[in-house]
């Protein structure tokens, strides 16, 4: 899961949210099923692209991937009655997604947050002292 329903309530205000779930539960609040199940979908959108790059689940959720999430799970809110606006954000992140899995775009995880790798058996690079440098040149 890259969002969670109050990742919706600020990026898109929660009166605008309970306006396309219009179903309310037993004691009259708002559904807040409807917003996690599209939440799950475009969850599994984003899965279905980034596991060809990066094993899943990922241990550190970047920031851009909540923000995806939460356009695409808004677009899906939408459905029939999405906007241009909301169409476009949604076609921008699957064209985000594309780019991810095709390793043109990284998924930008912090630095302070990401982990070496646990093995110790890492390959060093020995090499030789340099044998051409600039001032050496017309020597031969």
């Amino acid at each position: 899961m890259y969002a969670t329903v109050s990742d919706m309530c600020l990026r898109y205000q929660r009166r605008n949210l309970d306006l396309l779930t219009s179903s309310k539960t037993e004691d009259g609040k708002p559904d807040d099923a409807i917003i996690q199940n599209a939440l799950n979908d475009a969850s599994a959108l984003i899965d279905s692209y980034i596991s060809a790059r990066y094993t899943l689940p990922l241990s550190v959720v970047p920031g851009a991937l909540a923000q995806q999430c939460c356009v695409i799970a808004w677009y899906y809110l939408n459905d029939m009655r999405a906007t241009e606006q909301a169409t476009q954000r949604y076609k921008d992140a699957v064209r985000w997604l594309e780019s991810v899995r095709d390793g043109k775009t990284p998924l930008g995880v912090d630095a302070d947050t990401a982990t070496a790798p646990d093995s110790e058996n890492l390959a060093q690079v020995v090499a030789d002292p340099l044998v051409f440098s600039r001032k050496q040149r017309g020597f031969i």
